[in-house]
């Protein structure tokens, strides 16, 4: 279910391959179709020195998925989807991070809520090219050895006890590598001699920004199982459907919060409870229209923002939900800033919002939840986020440059931290994650430019987190 283009070489022992015209044919379409289904990714095929050959399976499987609702996701907002649903926290922060508006990551989980991985299989397939390579038998040892590889598919079927996977695989190793990887790859093949003995691997090329957190090689079992989905072998696509179909459905995650009326009557003093209400004062209420009144406006957004808890919502959103306009908004969001709720506070990630708690109630907060405090970022870390904040958005080599140094290594750091994140143009931007850690509203709150030292705002900063 993703990208695939095929090196030339043997043709794994029982797959079925067709010519264009072939494939054409049982298409009903012309032959320049075919082409664009193979660069698009949807159809497996192999050059050969007879001519490109599209394997029948993949044919199969695209003219069956071919009704599938919605077209192909960008490579961003499959790994996002795949992120999310794989209920690993740091894949999903990585992945939301590629992902280039705030608002893409309300329409993944939209995107999960309304159908299942399974039926969003075939929309996930360009988030890479798979390439299928015949290696010598030393070269092989070499590549299973490679820490910086990811495996997945029946490489992965020992860790996850998919005993039937053992054997009988079209492939000996599948795994996610960069672009980079597979070039270094293929100039190391070039100056090998090829040999008889020469075994089938597939590789799944990953073009853009690498989606997996520092240090891993195995795929999530959830992103392995889809993988498999790609296999002619019947016994691994049967894995794979079988591992999709088994997770249960994801539901938004909106906690259910009872009245204060309705915990009073779950308790043993209930009359008493109830009664001694009846001296209090009554509780002040908003009763105008948020449409042309500030304050019920506000108070609109902080309980849309209640209900949606840790997922906040964009600006899109908050309209749809409230009904009123953009200006209507703002002014709304600028009297939160002047009259913020007691230990809350509405934060701001472009178009982004989200309730959170307030600062000085963070101490409390961390001991309720047990939480220990986070253990401040090294003074290279430091320093490439704060040249972040204030230049963003900042290309690496930008980075680089104002420090003089390299920041590969603290880069990393603050990207799997979810501090930074690439924006849609490849460049580096601060995250709500950075808000978080800095304790800030929004980005309009940090402290001026001028005269900026690098060390002052590093302090200010650990001591904020």
């Amino acid at each position: 279910m993703s990208s695939f283009t095929v090196a030339a070489g043997r043709t794994p022992e029982g797959t079925a391959w067709l010519s264009v015209r072939q494939a054409a044919s049982l298409l009903g379409r012309h032959r320049t179709r075919v082409y664009e289904l193979v660069r698009s990714g949807d159809l497996v095929a192999e050059q050969t020195a007879g001519g490109l050959r599209v394997e029948r399976t993949s044919l199969e499987r695209w003219l069956v998925a071919g009704g599938t609702p919605g077209g192909p996701l960008s490579a961003p907002n499959a790994w996002a989807s795949i992120g999310l649903a794989s209920g690993d926290a740091f894949l999903s922060q990585r992945t939301l991070g590629l992902l280039a508006r705030a608002e893409d990551a309300s329409r993944a989980r939209a995107r999960l809520t309304s159908q299942t991985l399974l039926e969003l299989a075939p929309r996930l397939r360009r988030r890479a090219t798979l390439h299928v390579q015949h290696v010598p038998p030393d070269v092989l040892t070499t590549l299973e050895r490679d820490a910086s590889l990811v495996r997945s598919g029946a490489s992965a079927a020992a860790p996850y006890a998919w005993d039937e996977l053992a054997a009988d695989m079209p492939w000996t190793l599948d795994a996610y590598v960069q672009a980079e990887w597979l070039r270094r790859l293929q100039t190391t093949l070039d100056r090998t001699r090829a040999v008889p003995t020469s075994r089938s691997i597939l590789l799944r090329v990953v073009d853009g920004p690498w989606p997996f957190p520092t240090h891993c090689q195995l795929a999530p079992q959830l992103l392995a199982a889809l993988d498999l989905l790609d296999y002619p072998n019947a016994a691994a696509r049967r894995r794979g459907h079988d591992v999709l179909h088994g997770l249960a459905t994801l539901e938004p995650s909106t906690v259910a919060r009872r009245t204060a009326k309705a915990r009073a009557r779950l308790g043993a003093l209930v009359g008493k409870t109830l009664g001694g209400g009846a001296d209090r004062p009554p509780r002040a209420v908003l009763d105008g229209d948020p449409r042309t009144d500030t304050p019920a406006a506000a108070a609109h957004i902080v309980g849309v923002l209640w209900v949606r808890a840790s997922q906040g919502a964009s600006v899109k959103e908050l309209r749809a939900a409230t009904g009123i306009t953009r200006e209507r908004l703002e002014a709304a969001y600028a009297y939160l800033l002047e009259h913020p709720p007691l230990g809350l506070l509405v934060q701001r990630q472009r178009d982004e919002l989200q309730l959170v708690s307030a600062p000085e109630v963070s101490r409390s907060v961390e001991r309720d939840l047990g939480h220990p405090r986070p253990v401040p970022l090294s003074k290279p870390a430091m320093e490439v986020l704060t040249i972040v904040a204030y230049k963003q958005p900042i290309a690496r080599a930008g980075i680089e440059h104002i420090r003089g140094a390299s920041s590969d290594s603290a880069l990393d750091t603050l990207l799997i931290h979810g501090l930074v994140a690439f924006d849609q143009h490849h460049l580096l931007v601060t995250t709500r994650a950075f808000l978080d850690f800095a304790c800030l509203r929004e980005l309009a709150d940090l402290p001026q430019p001028e005269d900026v030292d690098v060390e002052q705002i590093r302090q200010e900063f650990v001591q904020a987190s």
